[in-house]
Formats: structure tokens, sequence, C-alpha cells
């Protein structure tokens, strides 16, 4: 029984990462950018459903939604539009500083103390099933998951845009040269990526209906780790990737002793250099040495 309980509790975190990482993914696939700042997309959107679901709840989930959506659109419009071309470690100390800048920006406006609110308290209640506990918001994170990974799937590979965005990420150069439109793009990958993002600061608002400046860094981490694992422009990579991390992070959590228990996400980033030893582009990675201008 304690096997099948950490598996239904590594499957709801993975789930989470899973998002995380494939918002990740989907950015890096069409411009190689490795966005820290996914992070503080998660935060912004954590804290309007924290200061809306008290008035309500169907308008915080919708303007959760839209805050992500915007500050995806425009830390590109602000940004990473201006440095497009430049290689990818100049983009990713960039994402970095727009995290930093973007944590302080929250500190100076909603204060370091964290905000609290009762986000969907109703999906918190534990039932037991065959002496195993299980919670609704672990149903709610993996049915979110499933929806939107399948509704990005049917999107990448059903509709002319997800084409476009799936042939942008294969080669960028040659899709301009093929008459693609590398602005529209761009910002369609943002807005999804903020969508995703949108629905990983549901989930773990409702988990803990806490917020503060840096709620989004640590999932970021974990769903930037798990795009690494997968394969950074491997979109199927960076979902199974995301599974792996929450796996990983549950199993050590259960089976690891007390006095080693505290050093879980240590030996999760020790995993992480295992795989890239052996794979230094991930397990379905390729080559990542594609152009963007």
């Amino acid at each position: 029984m304690t096997f099948i309980q950490a598996l239904i509790d590594a499957t709801s975190a993975g789930a989470v990462y899973a998002l995380a990482a494939l918002g990740i993914g989907l950015v890096f696939g069409v411009m190689r950018l490795a966005n820290f700042a996914n992070g503080e997309i998660i935060t912004g959107a954590g804290y309007t459903l924290i200061f809306l679901w008290p008035v309500s709840w169907p308008l915080a989930l919708v303007a959760s939604v839209l805050v992500a959506i915007a500050l995806a659109l425009l830390m590109d419009l602000a940004v990473f539009r201006w440095i497009r071309t430049q290689p990818p470690a100049t983009l990713l100390i960039a994402s970095f500083g727009l995290s930093i800048l973007l944590q302080r920006a929250y500190d100076g406006v909603f204060g370091t103390n964290v905000r609290t609110a009762a986000v969907a308290p109703e999906l918190t209640t534990t039932f037991m099933v065959g002496g195993l506990r299980v919670s609704l918001i672990a149903f709610v994170s993996i049915a979110l998951a499933a929806v939107l990974l399948i509704g990005t799937h049917l999107f990448l590979s059903r509709t002319r845009m997800g084409l476009q965005v799936q042939a942008a990420s294969e080669d960028f150069r040659a899709a301009r040269i093929l008459g693609i439109r590398a602005g529209g793009v761009i910002a369609v990958t943002f807005a999804i990526s903020g969508v995703l993002a949108a629905a990983v600061a549901f989930v773990l608002t409702a988990q803990s209906g806490a917020v503060n400046p840096t709620f989004g860094v640590q999932v970021t981490l974990f769903g930037l780790i798990g795009a690494v694992i997968g394969g950074l422009g491997r979109l199927g990579g960076t979902v199974v990737g995301g599974f792996a991390v929450g796996f990983a992070v549950s199993m050590f959590t259960t089976w690891l002793p007390d006095w080693l228990n505290d050093f879980r996400i240590a030996f999760v980033y020790l995993l992480v250099i295992v795989v890239l030893v052996f794979a230094p582009n991930g397990i379905f990675g390729g080559s990542l040495s594609k152009e963007r201008s």
C-alpha cells in the first residue's frame, strides 16, 4: 500500500511539473530560451487567484489566465524580442535578471509577507480508498494536466498555427524562409506558456492557499530540470521529464530514511547530473545547435 500511495502522490506532483516543463520546453523549442522568469508568471497568476477568489471564483480563474498570458507577452515585448538573435546563454542570463527584477517588483507591490486565501478549499478534501489516502486536488491536478497536455498536442498537430510553431521549433531559420511569421509564432508560444503557468498556479494555490514573491521559483526549477532530463526542445521529452522529476521527489520523500529526507532535493539534482553525464542533451534530446536569426 505504501508503494501505491507514493505512486498516487508522484503522479499528482509529476503532473504539475510536466505542465511547468512543457511551458518551458515550448519557449525553448522556438527561441532557445530557457525562461527562468516563467516562475514569476506563475507567481503573478497566484497573486491574482489569492486576491480575487474571495470575490468571485470564475472571475479569479479567468483573470489569472489573462494575467499570466499578459505577463508572458510583456516579457517578450519588453525584453526578449530585442535579443532574439543572441546566443542562448545571453537569453538565459536575461531571463534570470528579469526573474530577479519581477521578484523585487512583487516585493514592492505586495510586500515580503505571505498572502493567504482559501482557493478552492473543497479540493483539499481527502478520503480513504482501500487504505489509501487520496485528495481531490491530486485528481484535479492529474485531470487538468491531462486535458492541457492533450489540448496542447492537438493544437500543435491539428491547427495551422500549431504546425507553424512545430516547424519553428525544428528549424527557425528555415521556417522564416518558408514564410512563417516569426513574431506571430513567438507570441502564440509565449501565450500558451502563460496558460500552462496559470494552470500550475491554480494547483499550487489550491494546495497551499499562500503566495509570496518567490512562489513560482521552485516549481520552475523542477520544471526546468524535467525539461533538461527529457531533452529541451523535445516537447514529448519535456513532459516525460517533468513526470520523472515528480516521481523522483515523491519516491525519495517516501523511501529515504528520516536522516536523509532533508537531502531529497539534492538527490534530485544528483539524478540530473547522472542523466546528463550519459545523455548531455537529455534522454530524448537531439542537437541543440539550431540557429535563431
